[in-house]
């Protein structure tokens, strides 16, 4: 079957993994990113398995890079005066030129020394803020965060931080839901012509809120996303399903 060109370059984040498992499905399917979650949800897991899903994860990886990717690396190589869309574009460009698949770790609302110590402890390759943090704080943590615009009728891209650059590398949407303070992986999508918007200007970005392997294609050539994010939509009964996992891959790239 031929790929479509459009989509094989499609960055896959599979998140909220919490075994082993899963995480060795998810980089065998194809997946770029795997997540796993520290704050409060029912996809939460401890220190000690995420060890165990990083030490998988490193062992499974496209090449022997070991170097720990730096923020404030990548930063630097990027001409300070560089508009919001080149430099996102620069960042997401190196950080996926790296290795894969990489390691990112889910937080919100949650103290910097914590997120710090699971970062190191782990090891992370990424911190996802996924609440309402400020950009700036993305400043204090040594490896590249990406970090969450939660998207309702009310968001306004030009009157978010969005567009900060130097701070935060990789930029996410995601729906944000109502009546909760659990932000993620709740199955709700937005209006991804919003997502197209931000598309049109050059700067790549994380989609996620509803995904499934049913709707990520189209979703991807609505919404013009440089890479889509997925937890509820690869599962049977709240626990991650290989045949979805593969799937949802395969249609996010074209395959």
């Amino acid at each position: 079957m031929s790929v479509d060109k459009s989509k094989a370059n499609v960055v896959v984040k599979t998140c909220g993994v919490q075994t082993v498992d899963a995480a060795v499905a998810a980089t065998e399917a194809g997946a770029d990113i795997i997540g796993v979650i520290f704050a409060a949800s029912g996809r939460q897991i401890d220190l000690g398995k995420a060890q165990e899903i990083a030490q998988a994860i490193r062992q499974t990886r496209t090449n022997d890079d070991t170097s720990v990717l730096s923020a404030s690396a990548i930063h630097q190589e990027i001409d300070a005066t560089a508009s919001a869309s080149r430099y996102f574009q620069a960042c997401t460009s190196r950080i996926l030129n790296s290795t894969r698949p990489l390691l990112a770790g889910v937080f919100q609302n949650q103290p910097l020394d914590h997120i710090l110590h699971i970062a190191r402890m782990v090891p992370l390759d990424l911190v996802q803020l996924h609440g309402m943090e400020p950009v700036d704080m993305a400043e204090k943590i040594p490896i590249p965060v990406i970090k969450v615009f939660h998207v309702d009728d009310q968001f306004s891209l030009e009157s978010s931080d969005l567009f900060t650059t130097f701070q935060h590398s990789i930029v996410l949407l995601d729906t944000k839901v109502a009546g909760t303070d659990q932000q993620g992986g709740k199955g709700v999508s937005f209006d991804w012509t919003l997502a197209r918007k931000l598309a049109d200007q050059g700067v790549p970005f994380l989609m996620a809120g509803g995904l499934t392997p049913e709707n990520v294609a189209r979703a991807v050539e609505v919404g013009g996303a440089w890479g889509v994010d997925v937890s509820s939509g690869i599962e049977t009964n709240k626990v991650k399903d290989v045949a979805k996992i593969r799937a949802f891959v395969n249609n996010a790239k074209g395959v």
